[in-house]
């Protein structure tokens, strides 16, 4: 079998979002897929991917991946490159389980669970139609509030006793809501108000009081503060049992993570936005994480996920993958949340996951009752709605062998 052709695939509409598709001489196509920044990344799959890939046997995924990992400029973190190469590697891994007609986490040695509780990420309909590279206030995230979506964004900020009671209807026990970010905006993230500390955690009360004590609210904060502003809201917000404070700063400085874990005394997890095993082991070695988290999208594709969460458990530190990006992303997820152990959680988002991630793939992890449980075809187990790369509204570029 050899690669014959990479087709990327963006749509006006989400610009945020791109998938990626490998074709193969023998008619089997595997899908990828990118979220933020995703010209970069689709420049760099048909500049610096494709020469590398075309005419090779999409089978041999390891001789790939360290193909793909021997580029001179610009690959740390979760960079272009390892972003790039994450939609590549998963989308290797959906051909070879089409190839052998196993689901994905039969490739990766079955089950140790039917299914992984899920978190809601309170996001709603507009969150997905903009980059939040370009505009990260509020203004620019909320979707309109209409009858029938899940604008969850608007409820917790707005409504947060309503939303904790709509989410353990649908059977949810845990939720993730960040009411700290617009201030972090105004004032730059190095302090934070009197005022603005009041309204955050009048929320985060507000939502703790309605869901009681067996529901798990995570508080994310984005990256966008100091480590003296985030250690004042990490106290302001701990007599209400956060389940983790997640990203209070960008942590490429191990020290500040350290000093600010030693400062407080709710968990911390980080980890979504960094890329491959070294990043992550050096997380993990500073003892400073509590939980991890990872994007299959973002860390490296599967090949790399599933070293990081190997490295994860000889540290004792559960993993949770993260979805607010796509489709592919979460039932990759999905997939790794099934067979390691060490996975705790799946994120999802509700608003994503019954809109539009319904007009972009034909199949989506079961959700039912606080749980996801993973598609059972070969390979992912889905694949892009037909005809969306004919979409009017869709930017469409292919590298092709010979």
């Amino acid at each position: 079998m050899k690669v014959v052709g990479l087709e990327t695939i963006r749509l006006n509409e989400y610009p945020s979002i791109m998938f990626l598709q490998v074709h193969t001489d023998e008619g089997i196509i595997g899908l990828g897929e990118n979220c933020v920044g995703v010209e970069t990344v689709e420049a760099f799959i048909h500049e610096s991917i494709a020469p590398r890939i075309l005419g090779k046997d999409p089978l041999e995924i390891n001789a790939l991946h360290e193909t793909l990992h021997q580029d001179f400029i610009g690959y740390s973190g979760s960079s272009i490159a390892v972003r790039a190469t994450s939609s590549i590697d998963i989308a290797l891994w959906d051909i070879f389980g089409q190839a052998v007609g196993q689901p994905i986490y039969q490739l990766l040695g079955g089950k140790v669970r039917e299914k992984i509780r899920a978190y809601n990420t309170c996001a709603g309909t507009g969150y997905a139609k903009g980059s939040s590279n370009i505009d990260r206030k509020r203004t620019a995230q909320l979707g309109v509030v209409t009858d029938g979506d899940y604008e969850d964004l608007f409820a917790f900020l707005n409504k947060p006793e309503e939303l904790v009671h709509s989410l353990q209807e649908m059977g949810f026990t845990a939720m993730k809501i960040w009411p700290f970010d617009e201030a972090a905006i105004r004032a730059g993230g190095q302090t934070i108000m009197g005022k603005d500390l009041h309204e955050g955690v009048d929320i985060f009360r507000r939502a703790r009081e309605a869901a009681g004590s067996d529901f798990d609210i995570m508080l994310e904060m984005h990256s966008l503060w100091s480590v003296p502003a985030a250690t004042t809201i990490a106290h302001a917000v701990e007599e209400f049992s956060p389940f983790w404070i997640e990203d209070p700063f960008r942590h490429e400085s191990t020290d500040a993570l350290v000093r600010f874990k030693q400062s407080i005394n709710s968990p911390l997890t980080t980890g979504e936005t960094t890329g491959t095993r070294w990043d992550h082991h050096r997380l993990l070695k500073s003892n400073a994480i509590d939980h991890l988290m990872i994007d299959p999208g973002w860390v490296g594709g599967i090949t790399e996920a599933r070293q990081v969460i190997g490295l994860a458990s000889a540290y004792g530190v559960p993993v949770a993958p993260h979805d607010c990006t796509g489709p592919v992303v979460l039932t990759v997820g999905t997939h790794l949340g099934a067979t390691y152990p060490n996975i705790e959680l799946q994120e999802m988002v509700r608003a994503f996951y019954y809109g539009w991630y319904q007009e972009m793939v034909t199949v989506l992890p079961k959700y039912e009752n606080g749980y996801l449980t993973p598609p059972t075809a070969a390979g992912l187990g889905t694949q892009l709605q037909p005809g969306i790369n004919k979409r009017a509204d869709a930017v469409v570029r292919w590298s092709k062998l010979g």
